[in-house]
């Protein structure tokens, strides 16, 4: 490569760099209107078809079908905690106590399995009781941080009820956003930006429904089987199981790591062996059988991207960057055309360029 080469390449870099940067420095400037609408958006993506059903079926005005969604789903959310959370509440404080216990059992049960030699004993113990202090500080952190959440309610109030504005406007009206926005593409470019829009909207509907649906079977695989060993903490830690398999690859292994540590705690190495095959068995029936059901290997991404994406918005976002990574960079990489087969009469699977504007946006890719 020539010096003129690599001046080009590192000037494409720098490039990239500067409009990373600035994007951030925009996030973190607009992130209060931002953070909403994006999780608008995976919600619309989610609900969308009851909406449709609504409008379609019923003839129900959009106004009247979009609040009528929302409300109904507000309405089911809320049944369900009232069911649960007390029993979730009260048997939390007994999971983190009996992670910890779990933990400080670890050298032990490795020493039953047959790992005697005394320096990796060592390096075990130093580390299991470093977890455990770290775990321990973080319990004690968010118990002591009941008062500063609180303080806090007013602005996630707020922040909710953006979030159910927005979603309202996009189930009723989603096309007619999405025609708008076009509207500040060129002429020229508007077929291509519209053909990448659609398969952006496909891929993240896809993935958000599908990511739901296969959450909730972790949730009540992972819950039924250590209610059948014996486990009895299943039910908030399937709830648990169900909450942290919405972040891909990463959140269902640490749930049937606490499930595993919850298990020793309570029911010995048996149910440490037991709660491990169970978690081992829903993953391996999630990953060879429902993501390629429900998603298709054309559109899934590599597990290293994943891991990239989830760092980087847990970096930016904390937990909530974790949830939102994975479909953001999914519905970006299809819009793209990085991911599914090319589309009938387009090169390598991107859009055409059009001199005439796209036509009206279809109901299947609005909101």
């Amino acid at each position: 490569m020539d010096l003129r080469a690599t001046a080009t390449v590192a000037a494409y870099l720098g490039i990239i760099g500067l409009v990373l940067y600035g994007a951030l420095i925009g996030w973190r400037l607009l992130s209060f209107v931002l953070l909403p609408f994006a999780i608008a958006v995976l919600l619309t993506a989610l609900l969308e078809p009851v909406a449709t059903f609504l409008k379609r079926r019923l003839r129900l005005p959009g106004a009247v079908a979009a609040l009528v969604t929302v409300l109904g789903t507000l309405g089911i959310i809320a049944a369900v905690v009232l069911v649960i959370a007390p029993q979730i509440v009260n048997q939390t404080s007994t999971m983190v106590g009996q992670v910890e216990e779990g933990i400080a059992k670890i050298p032990g049960v490795l020493r039953d399995l047959g790992v005697k030699d005394a320096d990796l004993q060592n390096a075990i113990q130093s580390g299991t009781d470093n977890l455990k202090e770290d775990f321990g500080s973080i319990a004690g952190r968010v118990g002591s941080g009941v008062l500063s959440v609180a303080s806090l309610v007013t602005s996630v109030v707020g922040g909710m009820l953006l979030v159910l504005m927005m979603l309202i406007y996009l189930l009723m009206d989603g096309d007619g956003f999405w025609r708008g926005c076009m509207r500040f593409v060129p002429i020229e470019r508007r077929e291509g930006w519209h053909e990448g829009g659609v398969r952006a909207w496909d891929t993240l509907k896809m993935f958000i429904r599908s990511q739901v649906m296969v959450s909730a079977i972790d949730g009540i695989g992972v819950g039924i089987g250590l209610w059948i060993v014996g486990v009895p903490l299943w039910l908030p830690l399937g709830v648990m199981t169900f909450v942290l398999s919405l972040i891909p690859t990463i959140g269902a292994i640490l749930a049937g790591v606490i499930a595993a540590l919850v298990a020793l705690s309570t029911n010995g190495v048996s149910g440490f062996l037991w709660a491990i095959a169970i978690a081992t068995i829903v993953q391996q029936v999630e990953g060879n059988i429902l993501y390629p059901v429900l998603i298709g290997r054309s559109l899934s991404l590599h597990p290293l991207a994943v891991l990239l994406g989830v760092g980087a918005g847990t970096a930016v976002l904390g937990v909530v960057g974790a949830f939102l990574a994975t479909p953001i960079m999914a519905a970006v990489a299809s819009g793209m055309g990085w991911l599914g087969e090319p589309s009938p009469g387009t090169e390598e699977g991107l859009p055409p360029d059009g001199d005439a504007p796209p036509p009206d946006v279809p109901a299947a890719a609005s909101g």
